[in-house]
């Protein structure tokens, strides 16, 4: 496959059919695992594989519909049923034999006893898996391959196609805006539907962004903040699924009765055992769902929103379209919170101009210095940005003709609910504003409380408290 960085840049019909060629790449060899009795990671491999595949085409069905039809992908969406029962028994019985050692040899019978009826289903699902993949799924491949390996193209119409980093910017951002809202409408430990359709969210936010690795800044961390958030998710699914499945089974034992001769000892009743496993399944959730809420949605989640958000912004400005929708505020100082926050030194200028002026911008965090060139058209809450990072000796070379319209700021950067705030505290004036970069201009701002003691008003698109009007 092309460069992804290059790749980028290219229309997003190409760019959608490329990604999508390697992921069916990687798929096929995960379906010449499933052939081999001892890999016993090829059945999750290759479920995992079919959902990126099938979560990649649905998320750019418009770019890619003249090859990947309906009919497809109601195929692809079968296939990958067939494999959920098979595995979901392969993580059960795992979890069984975890557990088994830890039970009292009167608690195991009920282990042994569920065990006994788990490898039933298993032949059953197994049985199923082959006949419903292996008879379906060659014959699929070879025809997606084909039809997604061309497409028509328009001459006249190809300068105005647009390229993937607008589009991925944009499917990127109303994933995350979509996973927000599920990880934050679930209620409680029980919530497990509102749960497990979070968790699905999270996942088709991660397949979007795990090509974009290498190319992008952030998007591996992102990744594994997924990851972690869906293991726990998952954990509290997986859980709920199976002590409904123990229940259902304990159901099914018949009333123990008492031996029939003198002498002979009772069955043993494998009821005792599964309501000890029961009691463990219950505890395994609610450990997850403390790591959850305690843990992730505390620390990991405004980490996800920061880097997401820059992602989003670093898309845009790689496709040429850069948007900036933000609300600016007057503090009447700077809040506690910012001491304990991530801090940037920045010094900008502006070159002359009248109608279009350019602004350059030095950035030095941790030591390390980064320069950028940026031009931005308009005024009020939506204005067009275009920025592009530049060499130190080009900056060196522009920066004296910004002489008398500088600035010098500290900006620190507050994740909250899923936004960022940026505080930036002007040196050499008594001035500290808060900015905040939505996804459109009708996103409700709700400030939240430890800022909210700061604001004295909304400021945007007030002339003066514009960055180009402070500098002079």
């Amino acid at each position: 496959m092309t460069d992804i960085r290059e790749l980028l840049t290219e229309p997003t019909p190409r760019a959608a059919r490329a990604v999508a060629l390697t992921l069916l790449d990687v798929l096929d060899a995960e379906f010449e695992r499933l052939g081999k009795p001892d890999d016993t990671e090829a059945l999750h491999d290759f479920r995992v594989g079919m959902r990126r595949l099938r979560s990649w085409l649905r998320a750019y069905s418009r770019d890619v519909s003249d090859s990947v039809g309906k009919k497809a992908m109601r195929r692809l969406g079968a296939l990958t049923a067939v494999t959920t029962d098979s595995r979901d028994i392969e993580v059960h019985l795992q979890w069984l034999k975890a557990e088994s050692v830890t039970l009292k040899p009167a608690e195991r019978v009920g282990a042994r006893w569920l065990t006994t009826r788990l490898r039933t289903e298993q032949r059953r699902a197994d049985a199923a898996l082959r006949e419903g993949v292996g008879g379906g799924f060659p014959e699929l491949s070879a025809r997606l391959r084909k039809k997604l390996s061309r497409y028509a193209v328009a001459v006249w119409d190809q300068a105005g196609e647009e390229r993937w980093a607008v589009t991925g910017a944009a499917l990127v951002q109303d994933a995350f805006l979509t996973f927000r809202r599920r990880i934050t409408s679930i209620e409680d430990v029980d919530d497990d539907e509102r749960a497990h359709r979070a968790r699905i969210a999270g996942k088709r936010l991660r397949y979007l962004l795990e090509p974009l690795a290498g190319a992008i800044d952030g998007v591996p961390e992102s990744v594994e903040q997924l990851k972690r958030a869906q293991d726990l998710l998952g954990s509290m699914h997986d859980t709920y699924v199976f002590t409904r499945l123990v229940r259902r089974h304990a159901r099914g034992i018949p009333p123990s009765r008492p031996a029939t001769h003198p002498g002979r000892r009772r069955a043993a009743d494998p009821r005792r055992g599964l309501r000890i496993l029961t009691s463990r399944l219950e505890v395994r959730r609610d450990e997850a769902w403390a790591k959850f809420t305690q843990e992730w949605l505390e620390r990991d989640f405004n980490e996800l929103s920061a880097k997401v958000h820059a992602i989003v912004r670093a898309l845009r400005e790689l496709g040429g379209q850069g948007v900036e929708i933000e609300r600016k505020y007057l503090l009447r100082r700077l809040p506690v919170e910012a001491n304990r926050a991530p801090v940037a030194e920045i010094e900008q200028g502006y070159l002359p101009g009248r109608r279009l002026v350019e602004r350059l911008r030095r950035v030095t965090t941790d030591g390390r210095e980064r320069h950028f060139r940026t031009v931005k058209l308009g005024r009020g809450l939506v204005r067009t940005e275009l920025e592009e990072a530049c060499s130190r000796a080009t900056f060196a070379v522009m920066w004296p003709l910004t002489k008398g319209r500088r600035l010098r700021k500290r900006r620190y950067h507050l994740a909250d609910a899923g936004h960022v705030w940026e505080i930036d505290e002007f040196l050499g004036r008594k001035l500290v504003l808060a900015e905040i970069e939505l996804t459109s201009a009708r996103d409700e701002v709700v400030i939240p409380e430890w800022l909210a003691r700061c604001v004295v008003r909304e400021v945007t698109g007030e002339p003066e408290y514009l960055n180009l009007t402070l500098s002079r």
